[in-house]
């Protein structure tokens, strides 16, 4: 499967197609993340990535534009790259090139990568509930959005959950009671600032002296 929503990703969908359907040589580069290596299992389903031997196999070879050299002939060969190739390395090896360009060049095909994503999250985790992805990461490609998702699904989901970890937390470490109080109220103080900014409003919300926050704040180096 490769999903494809976008006209960009139909149009390389359809040159991968092509590619899968003649077996022939193709070089794909772009940035980290964005799914080289993906369209690769996707034109040779059953390739071997980045053998240490000769194999009847498709073969898929990662980072070829790092080092440019096979040590042996395949009849189907797979390639990715984050740069493109001189001509001269692209006539001999490949017979096509692809590049694939970042996701923010593509916004289109984000919510089909987060269903993807949400949906493999939840079959590996053994978890049914659905998250909401507001602000999706997409600073890496589909590395960062990934993690963001998976990283969503890892955390608490309410105050209980966050209470039962810390209490197995405590019942494993614990420092004294001022350190703890500490390690607290500078976690709790730096959320605020990321979520509310200013210190007067986050005095209001935790209904404390905007004085003694501030006071509490510097000295936390928050």
């Amino acid at each position: 499967m490769f999903l494809a929503k976008s006209e960009y990703l139909q149009k390389i969908k359809r040159l991968a197609d092509m590619a899968k359907e003649l077996r022939v040589n193709v070089y794909i580069w772009g940035e980290r993340g964005v799914g080289k290596t993906f369209l690769a299992k996707y034109i040779a389903p059953n390739a071997i990535v980045n053998p240490n031997a000769p194999t009847i196999n498709p073969v898929i070879i990662e980072n070829f534009d790092k080092n440019p050299v096979l040590d042996f002939k395949n009849n189907f060969l797979i390639a990715t790259g984050t740069e493109p190739l001189n001509k001269d390395l692209l006539k001999r090896y490949f017979t096509m090139d692809i590049e694939i360009k970042p996701l923010k060049d593509h916004p289109e095909d984000i919510e089909e990568f987060i269903k993807l994503f949400t949906s493999q999250a939840k079959e590996e985790l053994k978890i049914n509930h659905d998250i909401k992805i507001e602000n999706p990461d997409i600073s890496e490609n589909l590395n960062s959005l990934k993690r963001q998702i998976y990283k969503k699904y890892l955390l608490p989901q309410n105050k209980d959950e966050i209470l039962e970890l810390l209490y197995n937390y405590y019942l494993k470490n614990h420092a004294t009671y001022e350190e703890e109080i500490k390690d607290f109220e500078k976690t709790l103080f730096k959320a605020m600032r990321e979520k509310y900014g200013s210190k007067l409003q986050i005095s209001e919300k935790l209904k404390i002296n905007r004085v003694t926050l501030t006071k509490k704040m510097k000295a936390l180096n928050v």
